[in-house]
């Protein structure tokens, strides 16, 4: 089973709190999110400043360093840049055109997260459970850590939540991906989806400042 990374095509086209808890920012780990027969589904690298998303199925990287976020493409050697700024005008925008138009969501279809107050810890990190639904009926379960997150992405993610409306994936008939819940909610350190369980493996990160770096050999795409 291979789970759906949507580019944030939905997201990115709308789309310094506390430290405490947060990795030092000389200090990086490494998630790898595996299934019980030990197949990996991405990897995710943070430190303090910056987070790198890695999926196993070469679909691409993404990278939240900052105040931008770079989608990469691992085959063509390209990228887009957006900052996080340019991110918050564009949610602000889509909510306001979310609001002046008729609601045409079905309240028992479509897509809904929903961040409950049930919490845990893993690998000695606290996480919230996300519940994923579709229809009403729920489709997937994720437990997020908020404190893995860079500062910067945190805030992002914050005023995002804050920005859009509730009832968004069901409005614009979305299907958030692993990407989406990164950047609204936080790092994920277990999940159940179709039936199977992932765990993230944590460990500590020989990752150089050049690991959250776009290559010098990727080539930008859009406006420089």
């Amino acid at each position: 089973m291979r789970i759906r990374i949507l580019a944030l095509t939905l997201l990115l086209a709308v789309l310094h709190s506390s430290n405490a808890g947060v990795v030092s920012a000389r200090q990086s780990r490494a998630i790898d999110l595996v299934a019980r027969d030990g197949s990996k589904i991405a990897t995710i690298h943070v430190n303090g400043q910056s987070l790198l998303y890695e999926s196993n199925d070469n679909s691409g990287a993404f990278l939240f360093s900052d105040e931008k976020f770079f989608t990469m493409n691992t085959r063509d050697k390209t990228y887009r840049v957006q900052s996080y700024a340019e991110l918050q005008a564009s949610a602000s925008r889509k909510a306001l055109e979310i609001a002046h138009s008729p609601d045409s969501s079905d309240a028992r279809q479509g897509i809904e997260l929903k961040l409950t107050e049930e919490t845990d810890v893993i690998a000695g990190v606290k996480v919230r459970k996300l519940i994923k639904t579709s229809g009403g009926e729920p489709e997937a379960v994720f437990w997020v850590s908020s404190e893995l997150m860079p500062p910067s992405l945190r805030t992002l993610g914050e005023k995002v939540r804050s920005i859009l409306p509730k009832d968004y994936w069901k409005r614009v008939h979305g299907n958030p991906g692993m990407v989406e819940v990164i950047t609204l909610f936080g790092v994920p350190l277990k999940l159940t989806y179709d039936g199977r369980a992932y765990e993230g493996r944590v460990v500590e990160s020989p990752s150089s400042d050049s690991s959250f770096q776009v290559p010098p050999d990727y080539k930008r795409l859009g406006p420089n």
